[in-house]
């Protein structure tokens, strides 16, 4: 019998024990946090190959692949930081004086490209000054930009940039990714694309070129890069022909990660494991511009009519299958210089249609509305782009509906470009990308721009080119929103356009990669500013991670 009570006081000893060990390891899980650690492999699927990785020379919207390598090996003198901001990068800071049209950048100390030379003030002026010479650069109106600006080398450390006027929005433009003058300036940019520097690609940025090969690009941690040495000591590109075999790559887990433009293939994509899903709107934007040279266009209650009667949600479901969101004025939701409250009116076809009435616009016998003897019929200039020209007739059919007459007419993108800028056009789909962190939308809608520039609605309001000209010249950030505030305001009163989405583009990865800012919801800033900016903060990811114990356990 004292025996028997032995064993169970023993067993219950046993069974005490356990529960207290369970309860500490509970405990201490949660008072403890996870912290990256170096170390481990990111390996991502491209859909493409590199054509032409070179910074000045490469397309981002033709070399998507490209410039996402750019994006890690090099870097400018300033970046988009973590909440959407410009900040420095290999600057340290900048001043600019009191007109606003002469800035001073200081380098910091100590920079060296990924082969051990410094960096210095005579690689930002020759990369620079190579940009304003250049004929075929990757991206025009960057070099266009650059061409009237006087830069000038003031010590090793220091250069100075004079402008034709002021403007606030400069420093967003010095994002140019920087180039090494030891290995380019013996060559012209023609021959660069077959020396040596295209297989090498020496930059500063976090990670180096360890291989460059048809199928896959190996990068390594940069421990000389200015803001610290990554987490992860390598990141694999892997390049796939089509979207399908990079999601078959993803599937069979040869890949952590994914990212696609629209993401039509990876909404839906269940992985074995884990997941992250990140779905992010991208700095462009679709619109249907009004022709406001020909007399019915100028007519601000016939333009406002047509926008209530236009559904974007609608038009985002039937021909985008969602993969966009709708976007109400030029300054794209969610940024610095977006007022939300600032929206146009809900779709109301019942209300577009009543104002169509009051200005005397009444259904004729086939439905199609009339004034007198002028018939509503509007002519919708697209590209042959597939979603495009889907949304033009998705817009045909629901004017139709309040008697509204379109004609699509569809035409290939260069012609479409020289209609728009030579003004031959009644209403027409178009595109604007890569906005870019601030917008500065003068170019679009001020009326210096309207005649075969890219005022393309040929808008001539004073109120519009006021507020666009103080905003380009007004430093204080806060000032400048208000500034953009009060243009959104006029803009949707005016109407000269209609914005009608925004792409949505998809990031599937494991749950593995950790660190990402854009994965935690609560982050402020939610819009990538082309493609490649989904690696923004890529030297905090990591795929190691160790414990760490906060606070006092009970």
């Amino acid at each position: 019998m004292a025996r028997r009570i032995r064993w169970q006081i023993a067993i219950a000893l046993t069974g005490i024990g356990i529960i207290v060990i369970l309860f500490g390891r509970l405990a201490a899980l949660s008072a403890s946090t996870n912290n990256p650690a170096s170390g481990g492999v990111y390996r991502e699927a491209i859909v493409g190959t590199p054509v032409l990785p070179i910074p000045l020379l490469n397309d981002p919207i033709a070399d998507p692949a490209g410039r996402a390598l750019i994006s890690l090996l090099f870097e400018g003198l300033m970046r988009i930081g973590i909440d959407g901001l410009i900040e420095p990068a290999l600057a340290e800071g900048y001043t600019v004086d009191a007109t606003g049209e002469i800035y001073t950048f200081t380098l910091r100390s100590g920079l060296r490209w990924h082969d051990g030379m410094p960096l210095t003030a005579d690689d930002v002026v020759f990369t620079l000054r190579t940009l304003q010479e250049l004929e075929n650069a990757g991206e025009p109106a960057v070099a266009s930009f650059w061409r009237a600006t006087l830069i000038e080398r003031v010590d090793i450390r220091t250069v100075r940039f004079t402008l034709a006027g002021p403007l606030a929005s400069f420093p967003a433009l010095t994002r140019v990714p920087i180039l090494p003058a030891h290995l380019l300036r013996d060559r012209s940019p023609a021959e660069w694309a077959t020396s040596e520097f295209a297989s090498r690609l020496i930059g500063s940025g976090p990670f180096r070129l360890a291989e460059l090969r048809d199928d896959m690009a190996i990068l390594t941690a940069n421990p000389t890069y200015y803001n610290g040495r990554p987490f992860l000591d390598q990141i694999e590109l892997q390049f796939f022909a089509t979207p399908e075999a990079a999601i078959a790559a993803l599937s069979r887990g040869e890949v952590m990660g994914f990212a696609e433009r629209w993401g039509s293939n990876l909404r839906a994509l269940d992985l074995p494991g884990e997941e992250q899903r990140i779905i992010l709107p991208v700095d462009e934007y679709s619109l249907l511009t009004f022709n406001l040279r020909l007399p019915l266009l100028q007519e601000i209650p016939l333009r406002r009519a047509l926008a209530l009667g236009l559904h974007r949600d609608d038009l985002i479901e039937t021909t985008l299958n969602g993969l966009a969101q709708p976007i109400d004025t030029p300054l794209l939701p969610g940024t610095w210089a977006d007022n939300p409250a600032i929206r146009r009116l809900p779709a109301d076809p019942v209300a577009a249609a009543e104002r169509l009435a009051e200005i005397d616009f009444e259904p004729g016998s086939d439905g199609i509305r009339r004034r007198g003897a002028q018939r509503l019929s509007l002519t919708l200039l697209v590209d042959q782009d597939e979603r495009r020209l889907a949304v033009a007739r998705a817009v045909a059919e629901q004017w139709q509906a309040i008697g509204v007459e379109v004609i699509v007419e569809s035409v290939d993108s260069a012609t479409l470009n020289e209609r728009l800028r030579a003004g031959d056009f009644m209403t027409a789909i178009h595109t604007w990308t890569r906005i870019g962190p601030d917008p500065d939308p003068y170019s679009l809608w001020h009326s210096s721009q309207a005649n075969g520039g890219l005022n393309y609605a040929g808008l001539d309001d004073s109120r519009i080119d006021a507020l666009l000209e103080q905003a380009r010249a007004e430093p204080e950030l806060v000032a400048r929103a208000e500034l953009y505030h009060a243009f959104q305001q006029r803009w949707i009163e005016l109407t000269p356009a209609i914005t009608l989405y925004q792409p949505l583009y998809v990031i599937v990865s494991t749950a593995s990669v950790q660190g990402r800012a854009f994965a935690n919801p609560d982050f402020a800033n939610q819009t990538l500013f082309g493609a490649e900016d989904r690696f923004r903060d890529v030297n905090r990811w990591f795929v190691n991670s160790f414990r760490r114990i906060e606070g006092d356990l009970p």
